[in-house]
């Protein structure tokens, strides 16, 4: 809810004035049950029967009070307190007689409104016109305009009114002072509920705002890695394309040449490659869980692989190697990128090392070469998909080797010294972590 929707009809002030005058009606009617319990248990005598007009029409008004109180709550409590002061008036006329204990109700009958309205200045109206009712009954019955009996003196039938209303006016101002706190309580806590709100709203808007500057930022992410794609698959492609066409465009006697033939299959070969990257990338989805030994994994890549008559291969890992639940695609798929790798960096002549061992919560598998090394300022984007430093390529196989390792729950990290060597590592765990929800999405994409 806004602060443009602010139901005022429900706000807190009213809410309350409704919930005060439910338990006062509520009291007020056990008490007059109690009454007329009480009259209708004791002997019909002279003077007695009109009290029970006087306990029923208060019970009717009460009534009519908590139907006026919703709509009305102020002046639907003013004109019932005033109705119940005139129905005390009205009680001494049923019981024959001025009786001085039926006046001390006036005390919570005064004090009442304040603690329903909690208004400055609502209390004193209502004490101030409950005075001026009674105070013009007594001065009646004292100038004997109204005959009423009275067991007490005339002089303390003035005196003891006047001590009355002495009390209510001490009272009232009391309540007035807490009165005017609680509303000025009530009247801070509503500017603060209407802010309160206002912060919602402004919150929910920049929230609204913030997801659509994130959908344009990823959308222009999207765009610029699809044109990326687009040069980087232009630039990739084109030499082997424009071999192949240069070599088609000869005699048709020289194509049937064996170094034709095998320039040929080198371009088609070096094409299939690239694809083969492009579709590793797009088959990243989600892991399908197995029993995996790396030791026979590398030893099924190695058979696979044709090393350069210039480059040593070593391979050092313990005779029994513990096995991880791990995807054998995706792990045989990381090692293949991997050395790989290694050995386009000692193409002109080299040692690659590869080093299995076993570790506290899984194991670890690295990757060394002696090639020329990763310059510093490369080494934080050289996981980025597209990012390649070669003719030929996407820039995709390190990518994939952090999608793979990070799908596991594990880590990859690389250690590379100019001119001298270059090692890539890898930890995986026993058995995979949840991947991160980003990384299904991606995979899934």
């Amino acid at each position: 809810m806004t602060s443009t929707e602010l139901d005022y009809s429900l706000t807190p002030e009213i809410a309350t004035v409704r919930s005060r005058a439910r338990i006062y009606v509520l009291v007020r009617l056990s008490l007059d049950l109690v009454a007329l319990a009480i009259v209708l248990l004791q002997p019909v005598q002279q003077g007695l029967f009109p009290v029970y007009w006087v306990v029923i029409a208060d019970m009717v008004g009460l009534l009519v009070y908590w139907l006026g109180v919703r709509r009305w709550p102020s002046a639907s409590t003013y004109l019932a307190l005033i109705y119940s002061a005139l129905l005390l008036v009205a009680l001494d006329f049923s019981l024959g007689g001025i009786n001085l204990n039926s006046w001390l109700f006036l005390i919570p009958l005064s004090l009442a409104g304040g603690l329903i309205v909690t208004r400055p200045g609502f209390n004193s109206l209502v004490t101030l016109s409950i005075l001026g009712i009674f105070g013009a009954y007594i001065a009646l019955v004292y100038l004997q305009r109204v005959p009423m009996a009275s067991s007490v003196p005339p002089d303390l039938l003035v005196k003891l009114p006047i001590a009355l209303g002495v009390v209510l006016l001490i009272l009232n101002a009391l309540v007035e002072s807490l009165v005017t706190y609680l509303y000025q309580t009530q009247e801070a806590f509503l500017k603060t509920r209407v802010q309160y709100l206002q912060t919602l709203n402004e919150l929910e808007q920049s929230r609204r705002e913030l997801a659509n500057s994130q959908k344009q930022v990823r959308r222009i992410e999207r765009l610029s890695t699809v044109g990326h794609f687009a040069g980087q698959l232009s630039k990739t492609m084109r030499t082997p394309l424009e071999t192949m066409e240069e070599v088609l465009s000869q005699p048709s006697d020289t194509l049937c040449q064996p170094e034709i033939i095998d320039k040929l299959r080198n371009e088609i070969a070096a094409v299939v490659r690239l694809t083969d990257g492009l579709q590793h990338f797009a088959d990243l989805g989600r892991l399908h869980i197995e029993t995996v030994n790396l030791d026979d994994l590398l030893a099924e890549e190695l058979s696979h692989i044709q090393l350069p008559e210039n480059v040593k291969l070593v391979v050092d890992q313990p005779p029994v190697f513990p096995s991880i639940q791990a995807d054998s695609r995706q792990i045989r798929l990381l090692m293949h990128h991997l050395i790989d790798n290694a050995i386009q960096a000692v193409k002109d002549g080299g040692v690659i090392t590869i080093i299995l061992e076993s570790s506290s919560e899984g194991v670890r598998f690295s990757v060394s070469d002696t090639g020329p090394g990763i310059p510093e300022e490369e080494l934080e984007l050289i996981f980025e998909p597209l990012y390649t430093t070669q003719q030929q390529g996407f820039g995709l196989g390190l990518a994939i080797c952090q999608h793979v390792v990070q799908m596991h729950g594990g880590e990859i990290w690389v250690e590379s010294i100019p001119d001298e060597d270059t090692t890539f590592a890898i930890s995986l765990p026993q058995i995979p972590r949840h991947p991160p929800e980003e990384l299904m999405q991606d995979s899934a994409g």
